[in-house]
């Protein structure tokens, strides 16, 4: 399941809930305005031809910048998975497609 987040309140809340442990989510950080490796993946999601596990919620980076800050994300497109209290950041775009189950070409 894949769901936009359109403001920084809704972001605080799922990340409070993450790190928790009431919740596993993932963020995948997105700049697809500027960043043509982000409007590929983009649009890669929108045609719903993904084998996801797990719900992973889109941050762009022009609607909700505190979210950037708070993960400390520099680079985009960025998978943040937050699994049992514990965080891990990544960054290298083909794992990113395999994480969501989408094919790169």
């Amino acid at each position: 399941m894949i769901n936009f987040i359109n403001t920084e309140n809704s972001f605080n809340k799922l990340v409070r809930r993450a790190t928790r442990g009431e919740e596993d989510i993932s963020f995948l950080f997105l700049s697809p305005e500027y960043d043509k490796a982000s409007m590929n993946l983009k649009r890669a999601l929108e045609k719903k031809k993904y084998k996801l596990r797990k719900k992973v919620y889109i941050v762009d980076s022009f609607v909700t910048p505190h979210a950037f800050v708070a993960y400390n994300t520099t680079k985009v497109p960025t998978l943040v998975n937050v699994f049992d209290k514990k965080k891990t950041i990544e960054s290298y775009l083909p794992f990113i497609y395999d994480c969501l189950g989408l094919d790169p070409h």
